[in-house]
């Protein structure tokens, strides 16, 4: 039996600790909770929205007018190469947890904050490889409140991206297919990347990156060329870096209200203290207007900014 709670301060629960209350919330430990909690919801025409490790999400200062669900599904079941993993399972775990069983090839997700549901909305990944290249199969909750399981090809992933950012669908349940592989090896270059970005990445609360980076087949890389833009480095992932445009132009550690680019990488924005969602959204568009009118880009958000209406 779900256990509804009233007015919880939604600034807690995520990485950038900034946001007001919930009206209504809730914690789903079992998919047919997480189910339940919905079926509140539709009965009292209330909004949903499901909360995972809170790590790439901006709530509104007033806070969320309906219900936050709490994805607290955390069950992982491993049979040989196969891993059926809860969409509440930090990332972090899993990689552990699936180490642990000699299971490798989780390594590009090290230092990624959240949920493997989080994850695998927002088609996750570093080092030119993504979290949709180890699925199998996603069990999930459809807009009709029916259960369903869908195949990768089927789901719509691409860069940052999934069908799940495009339609009112409830994450359960996720199954990988890993390898048997040298767990030595792979501890070793996890550690190396997290002290990369350890090195590399601001540690004051925020959404990790606000911005996807740009992919070389949506610009015209001539005229950013002729702008002098050395993009070089970039070819390997044919990517540009959203962070390296901001700090092109100069925009690391500008500062509206409490919210900074941060000084440490130009696609964070920092949470000083006592940043608002309106400080956070003024500085964004900010950065979207100097960047278009610089080079004609236009920065797509990556953190997922929650909206009442």
């Amino acid at each position: 039996m779900i256990k509804i709670q009233q007015n919880i301060e939604l600034k807690e629960l995520t990485t950038f600790k900034i946001g007001g209350p919930a009206d209504f919330f809730v914690i789903a430990r079992q998919p047919d909770e997480l189910l339940e909690a919905l079926h509140w919801a539709k009965e009292r025409n209330l909004k949903t929205f499901t909360l995972g490790g809170g790590s790439n999400l901006l709530f509104p200062d007033e806070g969320f007018r309906g219900l936050v669900i709490k994805t607290d599904l955390t069950d992982l079941k491993i049979d040989g190469q196969l891993a059926r993993v809860g969409a509440g399972c930090q990332v972090a775990d899993l990689i552990e947890q699936t180490l642990g069983q000699n299971l490798v090839g989780l390594e590009f997700l090290a230092g990624i904050p959240g949920t493997v549901g989080g994850a695998v909305r927002g088609n996750a990944g570093t080092y030119g490889i993504d979290i949709a290249s180890v699925i199998r199969k996603i069990f999930f909750i459809d807009d009709q409140l029916q259960t369903r399981e869908v195949v990768p090809q089927l789901a719509g992933f691409k860069y940052r991206h999934s069908f799940f950012k495009d339609n009112n669908y409830y994450i359960t349940e996720v199954l990988l297919e890993l390898n048997n592989g040298d767990v030595t090896k792979s501890r070793q270059l996890i550690e190396e990347r997290l002290a990369l970005r350890h090195k590399g990445h601001p540690s004051e609360p925020s959404a990790g990156c606000i911005f996807k980076n740009i992919l070389f087949e949506n610009v015209n890389l001539d005229k950013l060329k002729a702008l002098e833009l050395d993009l070089t480095p970039f070819e390997n992932y044919k990517k540009i870096p959203a962070g390296f445009l901001i700090d092109k132009l100069g925009l690391k550690g500008k500062q509206i209200g409490g919210a900074q680019v941060s000084p440490k990488h130009g696609n964070y924005i920092i949470n000083t203290g006592q940043a608002t969602a309106k400080d956070v959204i003024t500085l964004i568009s900010l950065i979207k207007q100097q960047v278009r009118d610089a080079y004609g880009i236009q920065l797509e958000e990556e953190a997922q900014l929650v909206y009442n209406s």
